[in-house]
């Protein structure tokens, strides 16, 4: 009869205790997360094609498709409010497919949009262009877009909505992939990947108009939100990719019994 083959002790070994590293790094080893699609004009249709709720008060905004991406149009007059929005409990009907905003696991929603003309002539803490992302504990950061600067709208209640921190950028030259990262308290905001501003998330829940985005949790925004400013920009795409979170809590330890020669 034929017997197997010898393996040194030292290779049994080896084999026993990979096994056992890999069962418990199997229990415990997060969930695997990829970035989710909420808008791609690559697909010839509108955002609210796309399951996003799209709004305009005040008059009637420019909107189309070019190669690319989508327009919205809103220096026709300054009084105009219009913009794409969405919620992960679907706010106004939106259907887009928004993830929990876990701010303390983080999320990073990217967005490829250039800004062709903006006037904020109304008032200088006001923003054509707004991106407004509320987190699922209602603390969030509200971003407002110039020509040639970005900067972060204030929360609490004495400085509600005024300006914050910001940076010199040139948001209009050509189609920017923007980074918004929130996680711990804060966000990051990057640029065709290079950090560009950064800051403490906010309380928005001060405002008191009606709908109320900033107390709607998983929330995001894109637009121009105000009567006191106007933008026309061009919008290709928007996704959202939630940190991985954790698996299981480990179960029964795996101990592999090592046979003796």
């Amino acid at each position: 009869m034929l017997k197997p083959p010898h393996r040194p002790r030292r290779w049994r070994r080896a084999i026993c205790r990979a096994l056992l590293v890999g069962a418990l790094l199997a229990a415990g080893t997060p969930a695997s997360a990829a970035p989710q699609p909420l808008y791609d004009a690559a697909e010839g249709s509108l955002p609210q094609a796309q399951g996003w709720a799209y709004f305009a008060i005040g008059g009637a905004p420019a909107q189309g498709l070019e190669p690319g991406a989508a327009v919205l149009d809103s220096t026709g007059a300054i009084a105009i409010k219009a913009g794409y929005l969405a919620s992960h409990a679907g706010f106004l009907g939106s259907s887009a497919p928004v993830p929990v905003l876990d701010h303390t696991a983080g999320v990073t929603i990217t967005f490829a949009l250039r800004l062709d003309d903006e006037d904020h002539s109304g008032s200088a803490n006001r923003a054509g262009l707004s991106v407004i992302a509320i987190c699922d504990n209602l603390r969030g950061i509200e971003l407002g877009f110039w020509k040639n600067r970005v900067w972060a709208q204030e929360g609490g209640q004495q400085r509600l909505f005024t300006q914050a921190e910001g940076v010199a950028f040139d948001t209009g030259a050509a189609l920017v992939r923007y980074s918004l990262v929130l996680r711990d308290g804060g966000y990051r905001l990057a640029a065709n990947g290079a950090p560009i501003l950064s800051g403490a998330l906010r309380d928005y829940t001060a405002f008191g108009g009606q709908p109320d985005p900033y107390e709607t949790p998983n929330f995001l925004f894109l637009g121009d939100n105000t009567t006191r400013a106007a933008s026309r920009f061009h919008l290709a795409s928007v996704a959202a990719d939630a940190e991985a979170r954790p698996g299981p809590a480990p179960g029964p330890r795996l101990f592999v019994p090592l046979a003796r020669a």
